[in-house]
């Protein structure tokens, strides 16, 4: 009979690379924040972060994203500015942004952290939502990150 793995930390993983030798959460191991730790996290907050891949003609990582107590959201991504509404429910974090590329886009993820810095995950289909794609990850803008390896 073997044991089953135990949820780790992510704050007791800072340093480590996962299973793959990358230094981001491994969501078959670790557990994302829930919805007390999402909405202290993003409730009335600006992110800075880079994302995991290049938008359509945008020629950075970089973005920045005001999340507002009134459900609000303002995402700066080179020169385009998309607005629109985000909620928790759980350890899930939904966006809805009503003029992204001429239409509505919806995302939601679950976010990992680890130092000061946010991991965000794209639902999968899998059970409970988990083990979706590393997208983005983010510090609080006043922050300065302690991300590994560090954010670009």
């Amino acid at each position: 009979m073997s044991a089953m793995p135990l949820a780790v930390s992510a704050q007791e993983t800072l340093s480590q690379p996962n299973k793959n030798g990358e230094f981001l959460p491994d969501p078959t191991q670790e557990t994302p924040l829930d919805e007390q730790e999402l909405l202290a996290a993003f409730s009335g907050k600006t992110h800075r972060g880079t994302y995991n891949f290049k938008r359509r003609n945008i020629e950075t990582f970089a973005f920045m994203e005001t999340t507002s107590a009134d459900g609000t959201t303002a995402h700066y991504h080179g020169d385009k500015i998309d607005t629109g509404t985000w909620r928790v429910k759980r350890n899930v974090i939904c966006f809805v942004y009503d003029n992204w590329d001429g239409g509505v886009h919806r995302a939601c993820f679950n976010v990992y952290k680890r130092g000061n810095c946010f991991y965000h995950y794209g639902l999968s289909s899998g059970p409970n939502g988990l083990g979706g794609a590393f997208t983005a990850r983010s510090v609080h803008a006043d922050e300065t990150p302690d991300c590994e390896p560090s954010m670009v």
